[in-house]
């Protein structure tokens, strides 16, 4: 069956699809970078010893590529390990996209990093209050912590809730 189209309404679709199709229409709509650029920062001119050194003098965002960088076996030989090594180091720096991306291990288990009701529930409560963190990742957080929550006792939410109350601020890392 052939479908006419009125002419305004054939204007308008043109269009919109003008505007979809064209990359500086969506760029400019996008308010924060993507934290996953981390990564892709990390696989710039950049060498591994590089961001390596730049982590041991204490760079929160380069902690976290390196992290992210043994925990999925790119750059760097897998290493759980090492990896939850400079996530962890990162959060303490207060680097959102670290704490999203523990509370996200330690949600799922992924690679050995045991399932942690209450690990999941505290990195994810920093994660969805950091300011610095983009809205996607934020209430991705705020799900995974939520869901955390349901398995957790009053008591220890109580005790997860003061500690997060004392973990950095994501300003401190100055991202």
């Amino acid at each position: 069956m052939l479908r006419i189209i009125s002419r305004p309404a054939a204007s308008l679709a043109v269009v919109c699809l003008f505007f979809l199709a064209t990359p500086s229409a969506r760029a400019e709509t996008t308010a924060s970078p993507d934290p996953d650029a981390v990564v892709q920062d990390f696989a710039a001119p950049e060498t591994f010893d590089a961001v390596l050194a730049k982590a041991q003098a204490g760079d929160a965002k380069a902690q976290c590529a390196l992290g992210v960088a043994y925990i999925n076996g790119t750059r760097a030989p897998q290493n759980f390990g090492q990896g939850l090594h400079w996530l962890h180091r990162s959060s303490e720096a207060g680097y959102g996209y670290a704490r999203y991306v523990l509370a996200d291990l330690y949600s799922r288990g992924y690679g050995g990093v045991p399932v942690s009701d209450a690990q999941a529930y505290y990195f994810a409560s920093l994660a969805a209050a950091s300011s610095s963190l983009p809205e996607k990742f934020r209430e991705k957080a705020v799900k995974l912590r939520n869901a955390s929550a349901k398995r957790l006792s009053p008591a220890e939410l109580t005790g997860l809730q003061a500690k997060a109350a004392l973990a950095p601020l994501d300003a401190a890392a100055g991202n």
